[in-house]
């Protein structure tokens, strides 16, 4: 996206154009991925751009409660800002902390008996597993005993 389309983005959300919220709109638009607070304001830093803690907190707060990013709790229990906003579930290593978007296919969620006459809006599923790389480096310790 061109920063005249992240402006008439921001803007389409009824949030006032800022150049934060331009850079860190731009930031989310060109990656991929679940990051903490700390590692955007070292990723914007490392670049040259810093952008004061308190703003990018206020920013990351605004950008979820208007859609605009997810949040996912982290492996440690570190809240997360997810990127991808497309419908998806993650799935999280238990050794590393990995995680990863993934695209179920899920069944009808409506719930039975208690909740049955609730309107679901949403969903979250996080599958649990060992990453390729855990599974090659903690192979031993892995294999199931019987």
């Amino acid at each position: 996206m061109t920063l005249s389309e992240l402006q008439r983005h921001l803007e389409r959300r009824g949030l006032r154009t800022t150049q934060p919220r331009l850079r860190l709109l731009q930031f989310f638009n060109q990656t991929s991925g679940h990051f903490t607070p700390e590692e955007i304001a070292e990723r914007f830093r490392l670049a040259g751009e810093p952008i004061p803690i308190a703003t990018l907190y206020q920013n990351l707060r605004v950008f979820s409660e208007h859609g605009l990013i997810g949040e996912v709790i982290g492996h440690s229990g570190e809240l997360r800002y997810d990127t991808n906003l497309n419908p998806h579930s993650h799935l999280r290593c238990t050794h590393c902390g990995d995680l990863l978007d993934v695209v179920l296919s899920l069944p009808d969620l409506q719930p039975q008996g208690l909740g049955h006459d609730w309107q679901i809006t949403g969903a979250r599923v996080e599958l649990q597993g060992i990453c390729p790389a855990c599974q090659t480096t903690a192979a031993p310790q892995l294999r199931p005993t019987l």
